[in-house]
């Protein structure tokens, strides 16, 4: 840490230095141009006069007084016609200069002197120009010992840096040390109660903050796993005591016929649950061993780019289907692959795992680096929590869900109060039952209008679609296409279901609604359930037909819109 915070510092200082002595040096040529040039401009004013009148003794007199100026070497005075007036050599040597151009003021460096041109003015006009050569080694004696007490104050700086880094290591070593104990203690014990203590609001602060929040997270979701998987055993045990119960009813049939579609519906989250608490532990103990160690070593250049990725990975939250999953491995491949990365395809089957599929090009540094597979193999991992976490809230979702449907469906006996609903909902809550036959061939097209709540009995209308979507599902023999409409209609609501399986034949199409009527087998058919729908389709003052001819069979259910006020 020491190290790293040496170096950083010197390369801030440095270019800082670097800033202020390359500012500082043009600042004292410029100095020493600038007085120059006024040096020239009072000389060249004191020839003015001369200049006009011709007279070059008075100016050769003036010029003599830069003796007085130690680092003049030549100064020359130059009448209007470029043409030498009076001259000055320091050493009394004369020497060959370029003469003015067009009268013009200028000045540059030229190796070790100073070259001034400086135009002369009298009433308005140019009388002529004065040239100025000065010795630059005053100014190189002033840099060097200006560039001396630069490195000087460097190095002090440096080494009082060094002693507060090795302070300042004390200082952040023990928060982390802190945290490391602390989670090796919740491995060990696997008790996410657990908080560890924060000493500061530093960044150290900031990480002790999050990671008590994952920990209360997963406490939560762990509590809340328990709960909904109780839930689960005491809804399936109530269930076989409702089927004991109603063994001899119509809803008990209906119910039995679906009991291995619902147990199969909730055994595939329950998989899907202990498959991902599974990952979670064996993910979270490495983690939590291998990190600390893992991002401390990770060099501060690598550290950005793997915490972008990190991020990437958290905020896609979007499940990606099958076909999805293989066109974005085929791509990210194909990427990879013109960079000359290694394992392309390893890597592209992570990145998709992780669901990171946008912008892999800023990853390719990374993926180019010698440990790039344990790199890669740790955000994996990290962001494997998060998907098991998400796994885990979705299949227990999902079962949620059907427990609710059937336990909507499963309730003894009716009540004799209506109240305000939307059947659609009613509908979905079926629908989720009969899932696990639907999925096997049938291809669902819903169709929903808006619609009013109507006043009605929610329970015994679900008895009606059960019975419906049933037979439907039987006549097409799990294979075909299922119509669901519902709309408003003037003052009634329309539910309209159609099958495309082998329909009834005319002559048995008006028996459909007599009681023990039915085209099923022997043993498989009660012969009521339609008629129960007819008679709670009566009781809410509705009405409900039958259209059928080989591959459409259609029933609509007509139901008054009835609200408290009407």
């Amino acid at each position: 840490m020491i190290l790293i915070i040496q170096l950083v510092s010197l390369l801030s200082l440095s270019l800082g230095f670097t800033y202020v002595i390359v500012n500082t040096i043009a600042s004292f040529k410029q100095d020493m141009q600038n007085n120059t040039i006024i040096n020239a401009t009072l000389i060249g004013d004191y020839c003015a006069v001369p200049l006009d009148f011709g007279m070059t003794d008075n100016a050769k007199e003036t010029l003599e007084k830069l003796q007085n100026i130690p680092s003049v070497e030549i100064g020359i005075v130059y009448n209007n016609k470029n043409e030498i007036f009076a001259e000055f050599y320091k050493n009394g040597e004369k020497v060959d200069v370029l003469p003015p151009l067009n009268n013009k003021s200028w000045s540059s460096f030229e190796g070790d002197y100073l070259n001034v041109y400086q135009d002369i003015q009298y009433e308005n006009k140019s009388a002529g120009t004065i040239y100025l050569k000065v010795s630059t080694e005053e100014l190189y004696l002033k840099i060097k010992e200006y560039l001396i007490t630069m490195f000087g104050l460097l190095i002090v700086l440096l080494i009082g840096n060094y002693f507060l880094a090795k302070k300042l290591q004390g200082i952040l070593s023990k928060p982390i040390f802190n945290l490391t104990n602390a989670t090796k203690k919740i491995s060990n014990e696997g008790n996410y109660k657990h908080r560890v203590e924060k000493h500061g609001n530093d960044e150290i602060g900031m990480l002790v903050d999050e990671y008590n929040k994952m920990l209360a997270k997963i406490f939560e979701r762990e509590e809340a796993l328990k709960q909904r998987t109780n839930e689960l055993t005491k809804t399936l045990s109530d269930l076989k005591q409702t089927q004991q119960k109603l063994v001899n009813s119509e809803k008990l049939a209906a119910l039995g016929q679906l009991t291995a579609g619902v147990a199969h519906e909730i055994n595939t989250p329950l998989g899907a649950i202990r498959s991902s608490i599974g990952n979670f532990k064996n993910s979270l103990k490495i983690v939590i061993k291998e990190y600390p160690i893992f991002i401390n070593q990770l060099p501060e250049s690598t550290k950005k780019t793997f915490f972008s990725l990190l991020e990437s990975s958290l905020k896609n939250q979007h499940f990606l289907t099958s076909k999805e999953e293989r066109i974005n491995k085929k791509k990210i491949t194909n990427i990879l692959e013109s960079y000359n990365i290694d394992n392309a395809y390893s890597f592209a089957d992570t990145f998709v795992d992780m669901m990171v599929v946008e912008n892999i090009e800023k990853y390719i540094d990374l993926l180019k680096q010698e440990d790039s597979e344990a790199i890669i193999d740790m955000a994996y991992k990290l962001t494997g929590l998060q998907r098991s976490t998400n796994n885990i809230e979705f299949a227990a979702n999902k079962a949620s869900k059907v427990i609710f449907a059937l336990k909507n469906s499963s309730r003894i006996g009716y009540s004799d109060e209506q109240k305000l609903f939307n059947i659609i909902d009613g509908i979905e809550t079926v629908l989720t039952l009969y899932n696990n036959q639907i999925k096997q061939g049938i291809e669902v097209s819903k169709i929903y209008g808006p619609i009013p709540e109507i006043l009605c009995y929610p329970d015994e209308l679900n008895q009606v679609w059960t019975n419906i979507l049933h037979n439907a599902i039987y006549a097409m023999d799990l294979s075909g296409n299922l119509e669901i409409k519902v709309y408003a209609k003037g003052e009634e609501v329309v539910v309209s279901i159609t099958d495309s399986g082998k329909g009834i034949l005319p002559t048995e199409i008006g028996k459909v609604f007599d009681p023990f009527f039915t085209t099923k087998p022997e043993g498989e058919g009660t012969g009521i359930g339609l008629d129960i729908a007819k008679r709670i389709i009566d009781k809410h003052n509705g009405k409900i037909e039958v259209k059928s001819k080989p591959g459409k069979t259609t029933f609509s259910v007509y139901l008054p819109i009835k609200t408290k006020n009407t």
